[in-house]
């Protein structure tokens, strides 16, 4: 025989009603309840505002209506049937409310506000980007390459033409001297060479930017005729 009465329930009342209202007759505060039940607070919150689709799955729920069923002599089977066929009733509903607010979402980024202030951070972002580069380019070293010759030459010729390419208004220095270099960045030299080696030194920078250095080294060696003016061995370094 059972030690108490089920209480015959009015389903006149939803879930959340019955919940509340056998609470309030019991005398019981949520936080107590919740210690008698070992139910979570703030899912018994969630419970008594009927707001299903937040509480965890139907396994939880059965236990949680078992516990509740049984502090308050209330029949377990109709307790969970009710909540059923309420939770099946707030799905439609749940669905118009995230249809609803899908577009409120999507035209909030299309505002005329938002659009500008999108612009802006663009415009800014860009500005950034190209102040950054510009600064970059003006302290980065200017391209430098030899093209002719080919270093450690060896020659009797007396003279020789340094070829090469640089930056557009890059400035260039052969051994400290000035030559003046092509609308592209193209300059050429011809350079006097004394018999043995010839080292020139090759400097090319920009207003601001730090230099870019090449070494060339060019071996003179006499001719037949000059082979008695030249008094030091020669050899590249």
């Amino acid at each position: 025989m059972s030690s108490f009465i089920q209480k015959k329930l009015t389903f006149s009342e939803s879930l959340p009603e019955i919940i509340k209202k056998e609470r309030l007759k019991t005398g019981l505060s949520l936080e107590q309840l919740s210690l008698k039940t070992q139910i979570t607070l703030k899912y018994l919150e969630i419970l008594e505002k009927g707001y299903y689709h937040l509480l965890p799955g139907e396994i939880y729920l059965q236990q949680f209506i078992k516990k509740l069923a049984k502090i308050f002599h209330l029949n377990e089977k109709s307790l969970f049937s009710l909540y059923q066929k309420e939770r099946k009733s707030q799905l439609p509903l749940l669905k118009v409310k995230k249809m609803a607010a899908a577009p409120k979402i999507s035209l909030a980024w299309l505002s005329p506000k938002a659009v500008s202030r999108f612009l802006i951070a663009t415009a800014v972002m860009a500005f950034l980007g190209y102040f950054a580069w510009e600064i970059i380019n003006i302290f980065t070293p200017p391209l430098l390459v030899i093209e002719a010759p080919l270093g450690q030459t060896i020659t009797t010729q007396s003279s020789v033409e340094i070829k090469g390419q640089t930056e557009p208004e890059a400035a260039v220095l052969i051994n400290q001297q000035e030559i003046l270099a092509g609308p592209s960045g193209q300059f050429s030299q011809i350079v006097d060479l004394t018999i043995g080696l010839n080292v020139f030194k090759i400097q090319a920078s920009k207003k601001h930017s730090r230099a870019r250095n090449a070494t060339l080294s060019i071996l003179r060696q006499p001719l037949t005729g000059e082979v008695n003016q030249a008094t030091q061995p020669i050899s590249f370094k």
